[in-house]
């Protein structure tokens, strides 16, 4: 196979160059309103809001153009390097329009626009707003660069281009320590999964000799499987390349890519910086950490899912369920509305790398889609509850000890809040799992994989495979509890504060303004499954499922061809009775949890919910998340503080005195030896010069051609003689 062939350069078409301008628009908007907005009418929030709706625009005819139609492709040299051998090595830049790329781009675009709308009014008076909407427009470019790159390597620029832009999003409130704080953990913990990530795609590199995606997948697909070893002979610069890697390589490479995935989308054990980032603006949390960034691992693992080997797919599974199961336990405990919002993004995203390590590729893809949704939704929604908060709070003094964040100061907010309670209440029942919901959906969709992945594996005999899929359902009922103790302790009781309720109303007439509204009501309505399925209970039936499937994404032969890809992929569509036992396995337990909070809760007072504390060890140890912050701080911050410290130290004590006293030593060791070149060397030189001199005057003199005076040197060297003799 000739690998110059697979990257010659591919002409633009109509679609990827409106791909071009979609990508553009969002940094152009950052651009403006960067160096502009302030000069700009109402600090030119229009300006970010038209271009997203723009490039919003312009993604939905991609989509039309796309989907189950054509794969458009654009592929140019972007530059050349020469190797040692003699070898040039052309890297490719390009875009790669397909299934996958465009309902990234509509998701993507139609959330950034959603969330825009909603700032006008949560941002509304805040210093920085026209800054606010600068980073969502840099942010937004990010991620749509990483959709649709067609290269490992661009992908990496864009993948640390959004790592850049959610750091200035989370401490965008740079005067508050703990924004601060947040922003900084989140970056140097997505730089641990990026360096992961970075080797992956360079070890990759190595033996591919191509960073071009598709290049890959059809390299991957032409190799075979020999005595255990993966093999495949191609063609570069016409030398010939024959590669042999043992699966233990390819898995470690294969693995290396997973690392940017457990960075960016908060997996075990990377996940610590999820929870801190909601110091950030709360319509920052809908947009990053709820709907698009976190997303992109998932988008990354989706993208290189034909490189991956079983083993590393394994690993993904496992680290994948116990994200879920983490995330959900922590979600239990906690108080502060954002927090609970938080972790269950951390379960979440356990659920969809679960479906990805187990061969739910399509299914995992699908509750991204509607996690999006349901999820944006619940922070926005969260977003109107705390500005009502604020608000109300206005009307007790003192209230700076009071945190309008904390759902047990709440209770009865249904009755002032109607609209966002069934917004919140829709939203609600889609992330539990609720038939009718897109999360349903979605989540029967992966443990019905899920269950067949542990069949398959578990047929040698080993059935702790089975873990996976069990965690999965656990997962469900702990997540149906969790929920309706959220939205039992927000909007039902009384209200716990001492004021009227009413007064979180922004009018008489309106419980908030109409920008804010209007994206939550949006969002709740698309969190039902019709949305994504004809028939909302089973997810077979899914227009995404049937559009984002492998053999719709990958290139022709590669699953067939003994590559790295499991044949439990091909086996998506499992049985369809078990389709149907799971379901409602899914759906009883979701059932399950709700009435058990409901029970547990309804007998409870109003003061014992105002004092709820974590009760037990368990609970405590939920809590503070397992305390991993304690366990990182302990054994690798402080351990690397010290060390930095402790190199300091000796960096300024030791080798800085050393250096500066062997300075001086050497100033005074130079003065001497010139005064010794001065003194000795040049006087040396200088006397031989004079000596020289006088003796060459003196026998100058002695040849004078006077008679008389030579009679004079005669008479008296007779004299010393004569004395000579007379005394020795």
């Amino acid at each position: 196979m000739e690998l110059s062939a697979l990257l010659e350069p591919l002409a633009g078409t109509l679609q990827t160059t409106v791909a071009l301008w979609l990508l553009l628009l969002p940094l152009l908007a950052f651009v403006g309103l960067y160096f502009f907005g302030n000069k700009l009418p109402r600090h030119g929030d229009w300006l970010g809001i038209g271009l997203t709706f723009i490039a919003f625009a312009l993604a939905v005819w991609l989509f039309q153009q796309t989907w189950n139609t054509a794969t458009f492709h654009t592929r140019t040299t972007w530059f050349s390097l020469a190797s040692l051998s003699g070898a040039v090595a052309d890297f490719t830049a390009g875009i790669l329009l397909d299934n996958l790329a465009v309902l990234l781009l509509v998701i993507v675009t139609f959330i950034s626009l959603l969330v825009q709308i909603f700032s006008v009014g949560y941002m509304h008076g805040d210093k920085g707003y026209s800054r606010y909407f600068a980073y969502l427009g840099l942010f937004t470019f990010s991620m749509l660069g990483i959709v649709l790159v067609d290269n490992l390597l661009l992908l990496f620029m864009f993948w640390e281009l959004v790592g850049f832009s959610s750091y200035l999003l989370i401490g965008f409130w740079y005067d508050r320590p703990a924004a601060v704080a947040a922003n900084k953990k989140a970056f140097l913990v997505n730089r641990i999964g990026d360096l992961g990530l970075l080797l992956g795609l360079f070890a990759f590199y190595t033996y591919f000799r191509t960073f071009d995606l598709e290049a890959l997948r059809t390299l991957v697909g032409s190799g075979t499987w020999a005595n255990g070893n993966f093999i495949l002979q191609y063609t570069l610069s016409d030398q010939p390349w024959l590669i042999e890697l043992s699966p233990v390589v390819l898995t470690l490479a294969g693995l290396g890519l997973f690392m940017g995935c457990v960075g960016k989308s908060a997996q075990f054990p990377l996940q610590v910086w999820l929870p801190d980032a909601m110091q950030g603006p709360t319509p920052v949390s809908s947009l990053i950490h709820a709907a698009t960034m976190v997303a992109a691992g998932v988008y990354l693992l989706a993208r290189c899912y034909a490189f991956f080997t079983i083993d590393a797919l394994t690993v993904m599974a496992v680290i994948g369920a116990v994200t879920a199961l983490l995330g959900a336990l922590a979600a239990l405990t906690q108080h502060d509305i954002k927090a609970v919002l938080a972790f269950s993004t951390i379960s979440q995203l356990g659920y969809m790398v679960m479906g990805m390590g187990t061969g739910a590729h399509d299914a995992a893809l699908l509750h991204l889609s509607t996690h999006a949704f349901f999820k944006a939704a619940l922070f926005l929604n969260a977003g109107i509850i705390i500005h009502a908060m604020h608000r109300g709070l206005h009307h007790l003094h003192p209230y700076k000890h009071i945190d309008p964040q904390d759902i047990r100061n709440m209770g009865g907010l249904r009755k002032a809040l109607p609209v966002t309670f069934y917004t919140y209440l829709l939203a609600a029942a889609a992330l539990a799992g609720i038939p009718l919901f897109s999360g349903f959906l979605s989540k029967d969709a992966i443990l019905s994989v899920t269950w067949a992945w542990a069949q398959t594996m578990s047929a040698n005999g080993n059935n702790l495979y089975y873990l996976v899929p069990v965690t999965g359902f656990m997962v469900v009922l702990l997540t149906a509890y969790y929920m309706t103790r959220h939205m039992w302790f927000m909007f039902f009781g009384s209200f716990r504060l001492p004021f009227d309720v009413n007064k979180l109303r922004l009018a008489a007439g309106s419980e908030a303004e109409r920008v804010m509204l209007l994206p939550v009501v949006l969002l709740a309505i698309l969190s039902l499954g019709i949305f994504f399925s004809i028939n909302p209970l089973n997810f077979s039936d899914s227009w995404v499922v049937q559009g984002i499937g492998l053999q719709q994404l990958l290139p022709t032969g590669v699953l067939l061809s003994g590559g790295l890809v499991p044949e439990i992929v091909l086996q998506n569509e499992a049985n369809h009775f078990l389709h149907i036992i799971f379901g409602v396995l899914s759906a009883l337990l979701a059932a399950t949890g709700v009435i058990l909070a409901l029970i547990h809760y309804n007998r409870k007072t109003e003061e014992f919910l105002v004092h709820e504390t974590p009760q037990g060890a368990f609970a405590r140890f939920t809590f503070h998340h397992f305390y991993l912050d304690s366990l990182y701080s302990n054994y690798f911050v402080k351990p690397t503080l010290l060390l930095s410290r402790s190199l300091y130290r000796v960096d300024k004590r030791i080798i800085d005195y050393t250096l500066d006293y062997s300075a001086k030593w050497l100033v005074v060791l130079s003065k001497i030896v010139a005064w010794f070149d001065r003194l000795v060397v040049d006087g040396t030189v200088w006397l031989v010069g004079a000596l020289s001199k006088v003796i060459g005057w003196l026998g100058r003199n002695l040849q004078n051609g006077k008679v008389q005076s030579y009679y004079a040197y005669s008479l008296f060297g007779f004299i010393l003689i004569i004395l000579y003799i007379v005394l020795f």
